[in-house]
């Protein structure tokens, strides 16, 4: 993949992370979610380029499916050490971030990339 889509890819990526941070009331559950969505977004983009590059040209469907669960390993790899500062509400909604920028990885990749897959 070349650099140019790489970036596009990021910048798809993150607007679409924005997009989906929860804008309700403070609660500790939903601050946990918008920085569990950030703490992926930061991770996504500080590996992106081993992370896309090396993906090899397959089927659509494949390919997809492929950086769908390279980019899930990556999220799951995260370990969110307790700070003193954290709730269990806060963690939870840290983990609930995670699995969310999953969703919305997949959508990026649908939307921009493939969007005739299902």
């Amino acid at each position: 993949m070349n650099q140019q889509r790489i970036k596009k890819t990021v910048r798809k990526f993150s607007d679409l992370i924005e997009r989906n941070k929860d804008r309700r009331a403070y609660s500790d559950y939903k601050e946990g979610i918008n920085e569990g969505l950030e703490m992926a977004k930061d991770t996504f983009e500080e590996n992106v380029e081993k992370f896309l590059s090396s993906v090899p040209d397959e089927d659509p469907v494949a390919k997809v499916q492929s950086l769908q669960d390279r980019f899930n390993l990556i999220i799951d790899t995260i370990v969110v050490k307790e700070k003193p500062n954290y709730s269990p509400d806060h963690l939870d909604g840290i983990y609930e971030g995670f699995e969310k920028s999953k969703k919305i990885f997949g959508e990026c990749l649908r939307e921009y990339y493939y969007p005739d897959i299902e």
